[in-house]
């Protein structure tokens, strides 16, 4: 049985991006945008939000990423482009960590901040957070040498990394993934590429083996979601689920999905840009993230951020079992055509943050709904009033069939 979500606190998703600045000079930025809400919007009225990037251009590229509370964690990834590039040199991923405080008042202006560095470089590490800690798997490049730790993690309270005893045989690097399953004190470690995951108990460090029985494997290129002992990533516009105890597998559309995002948003994309990646929220609700490209002469990208739940399961007997899933509340965001989405994160507003979210966002949409089209320059009146600043811009948004000329 899935839990039903109690929780009335605010959530908000980060997503990081890979963003063109030049030939041959790319960024790390961030897009942050809430989830909470209980509705269908984003087009419907003509409008979008077009969303201002957190810029991050110290945090190197293609690294790990994690959050933990109110905090985003930026771990490892490509040296400056300046050694990257340079003839001769041999390609050594960087150890650094970078953290960015969500809580800091103009979060598009505010500094990344350094923490102690990892014990080895990685490269895009899989992340995974348990109990305030940071734990990294893979990523291992470069002629450092041996002994390397394969997974090692980092305590947020205490500000240190610590290595991590490895399985017997390790898990193929290609298709790696790492997920959570904080109920029961674990993390769940598998490739696509093999038969079997790990378990790892974070009391007492110890790894076990299982052998899995899915019907339809993880793709590489996506990262599971877990709830109890239950996967579930979005593939092929259908959500898939398997259970490792029970090691039962089960897909199934998403009512009203096709209603709030275009079907072409929702297929695997023909080059490495983004594919529809599934996030745990609170208790049966999860998000869905996906990218509706425009062409031509537009200068955006629609970012959609979809809410759905799911039912309690229905055993029909021997092993089947199903269940159903169905859109909760969707919105869609415009940003910069970005060169590649990496990945994202949800993290639980804390606090008095929560509250403000919550005022600001419900003054936003009285504030769309009796101005009309001057809701724009009235909410930047409202920001300076309040002294809390615009996170974001309102333009219009083309009549979707004028987008497909």
């Amino acid at each position: 049985m899935f839990p039903a979500s109690s929780s009335s606190r605010p959530h908000q998703v980060y997503v990081r991006a890979l963003s063109r600045k030049g030939p041959g000079d790319y960024q790390m930025e961030f897009y942050s945008m809430a989830i909470n809400e209980e509705n269908v919007s984003g087009g419907e009225d003509g409008t979008v939000k077009f969303l201002t990037p957190i810029e991050a251009a110290k945090v190197p590229l293609h690294g790990g990423f994690a959050a933990v509370d109110n905090k985003l964690y930026c771990i490892g990834g490509d040296p400056p482009s300046k050694y990257l590039y340079k003839p001769g040199s041999v390609y050594r991923p960087v150890r650094l960590l970078y953290t960015f405080d969500t809580t800091c008042r103009l979060p598009t202006k505010s500094p990344w901040k350094k923490r102690p560095p990892m014990r080895i470089g990685r490269f895009f590490p899989r992340t995974v957070v348990v109990d305030g800690k940071i734990f990294v798997f893979e990523g291992i490049d470069g002629p450092d040498p041996d002994p390397r730790p394969w997974a090692e993690v980092f305590d947020t309270k205490s500000g240190s990394w610590s290595s991590l005893s490895p399985p017997s045989q390790l898990p193929t690097a290609y298709g790696l993934f790492a997920v959570a399953l904080p109920d029961h004190g674990k993390i769940l470690v598998g490739s696509c590429e093999d038969d079997f995951f790990y378990t790892y108990y974070v009391g007492n460090g110890r790894w076990e083996r299982w052998d899995h029985k899915m019907v339809l494997d993880i793709p590489c290129n996506v990262k599971p979601a877990a709830l109890n002992t239950t996967l579930f990533w979005f593939y092929d516009c259908k959500l898939h689920a398997y259970d490792v105890m029970d090691k039962w597998s089960y897909s199934v559309c998403i009512k009203d999905l096709d209603k709030v995002v275009p079907r072409d948003s929702l297929m695997p994309p023909n080059v490495e840009l983004f594919y529809p990646t599934v996030h745990h929220v609170a208790g049966n609700e999860f998000s869905l993230l996906c990218l509706e490209y425009f062409s031509g002469e537009h200068q955006a990208t629609l970012l959609h951020c979809v809410k759905f739940s799911i039912s309690d399961l229905v055993f029909q007997g021997g092993e089947d079992v199903c269940f159903n899933a169905a859109v909760r509340s969707a919105k869609a965001y415009a940003i910069q055509p970005p060169s590649r989405i990496l990945d994202a994160v949800v993290i639980h507003i804390l606090g008095c943050l929560g509250l403000i979210l919550e005022v600001e966002e419900e003054l936003r949409a009285w504030y769309l709904l009796i101005c009309g089209s001057f809701g724009a320059e009235l909410q930047n009146v409202l920001a300076r009033v309040l002294n809390i600043g615009p996170r974001h811009v309102l333009v219009l948004r083309e009549d979707r069939g004028s987008n497909d000329a």
